[in-house]
């Protein structure tokens, strides 16, 4: 496990830069839910037609761009103090960003483990690339955890995450 220093991931606290009026801070989160659902859109659609961006449609060049966009008005937001949603993490993911990649690793623990599930039933070819990706990822993850606990002064108590679907049964 690779120890980092607190500084380096702990972002200062946030001030607020837009002066933005409530109505134009609920429209901001408008437009960033919206880029949210092209960007998964487009995401479908490149996963049915992966072709090459060279003659079809450039499904991988508007994912980038969506992405671009989807970061800038979510920091846009932030800087609005509008809220964002929840799956683009929690105030202390932002100003800790080991939080947010703890709540990562969870995630990838947990598809590591479906798709382990998925590979025992033989019914997915491929699977093991994908427990691989999972791992490289992890590993990945993990390099940039901090060694001990949160830096001083945050605590974490009061935090509660939940994965996907978890309360559902």
């Amino acid at each position: 496990m690779l120890a980092t220093d607190a500084a380096q991931t702990t972002a200062p606290a946030r001030t607020p830069a837009l002066d933005l009026e409530g109505s134009e801070a609920h429209l901001l989160r408008l437009c960033l839910d919206l880029q949210l659902d092209a960007l998964l859109l487009t995401l479908g659609a490149l996963a049915v037609d992966p072709g090459p961006d060279g003659g079809g449609i450039p499904w991988r060049r508007w994912i980038s761009e969506d992405v671009d966009l989807a970061c800038t008005l979510a920091a846009d937001a932030l800087a609005g103090n509008a809220a964002l949603p929840p799956t683009l993490g929690s105030d202390l993911g932002h100003a800790v960003p080991v939080t947010a990649i703890d709540d990562l690793v969870a995630r990838y623990i947990s598809m590591r483990g479906l798709l382990a599930d998925l590979a025992r039933s033989g019914g997915h070819p491929g699977v093991e690339q994908l427990i691989a990706r999972c791992d490289e990822r992890l590993a990945e993850l993990r390099e940039h955890r901090l060694v001990g606990t949160p830096p001083n002064g945050i605590d974490l108590r009061g935090e509660q995450r939940f994965l996907p679907g978890e309360l559902l049964g």
